[in-house]
């Protein structure tokens, strides 16, 4: 019954996300058109759960942080159109669904790849120049920017797409930039929006490292069989699935350590942690 109730609880918060992502790009034009079916196709919507989440520990939920988490969300979907294209993992089918680049032409695509990306940043900037929070806002936006960029996620693009690896150490670092630094920007920037505390935006980050890492490994143990068949070097298959479990849940466990640390209310998060680590999708 409780892990009923997590899951209507998770099902109620992706729909608001949803919602307002629906909202974003409503012109009839082809752009407008391919970019609401990138966002809209689909998702677990992880990334703005967790940075409400996270906000939520510390104040009151605010419209200008289900922006910010709109913003978070529109960076990772543009990273997914991109890592699609046939220049990358040349993949055919996302969520069950054509790519945007099967869908509507890899040129197009690209821009919707960038149209995502752009479309963040005006929600990041227009935020900063209406709300009172600047400050914090500011923060957020920083060190969002840098976890999207050439020191987190892109490196970490640069590092899979190489696919050479020469230890199990060099995977978990791709692991640590391309997975876990938006997961670590959606838990911290939460943190920071919500007035968290030194203390609190840094236990923020470290679960946000320690699911980051879980969650990437449970999709290895998941797609193990048929990484293995096209070749595709990830922790699981360089080491093997039994080794890959024990970490899995060594990482799994920190996490839920960690909110063990928060005096607020954490047992959504607690339950989000578990329910990831046991999914089979």
């Amino acid at each position: 019954m409780k892990n009923n109730n997590f899951v209507k609880d998770l099902r109620f918060r992706q729909e608001i996300i949803n919602q307002k992502l629906s909202m974003i790009f409503v012109d009839n034009d082809i752009l407008s058109k391919a970019s609401k079916y990138a966002i809209i196709n689909g998702g677990k919507r992880l990334r703005p759960i967790l940075l409400i989440e996270f906000a939520k520990l510390f104040s009151k939920v605010n419209n200008y942080i289900y922006d910010f988490a709109l913003a978070l969300e529109l960076i990772h979907n543009y990273s997914l159109v991109h890592d699609d294209l046939p220049s990358m993992d040349n993949d055919d089918y996302r969520r069950g669904n054509l790519t945007v680049h099967k869908k509507f032409g890899e040129d197009i695509a690209i821009l919707v790849g960038d149209n995502l990306l752009n479309s963040s940043y005006e929600i990041l900037f227009n935020l900063i120049s209406q709300e009172e929070n600047k400050d914090n806002i500011i923060e957020a936006s920083k060190y969002l920017a840098n976890k999207a960029g050439k020191n987190g996620m892109i490196e970490g693009q640069i590092l899979d797409i190489s696919n050479d690896f020469t230890n199990s150490e060099e995977i978990l670092n791709m692991y640590n930039k391309k997975t876990c630094a938006l997961i670590m920007a959606a838990c911290k920037c939460g943190a920071i929006l919500g007035n968290g505390n030194n203390k609190e935006v840094k236990l923020a980050e470290e679960f946000g490292h320690a699911l980051g890492l879980s969650f990437q490994i449970q999709d290895d143990i998941l797609d193990y069989e048929e990484d293995k068949k096209i070749g595709k070097v990830t922790f699981a298959n360089y080491t093997s699935k039994e080794n890959a479990e024990k970490v899995l849940v060594e990482y799994s466990n920190k996490a839920i350590n960690i909110l063990n640390e928060f005096k607020e209310d954490t047992s959504f998060l607690n339950d989000l942690v578990k329910y990831l680590i046991n999914r089979t999708i």
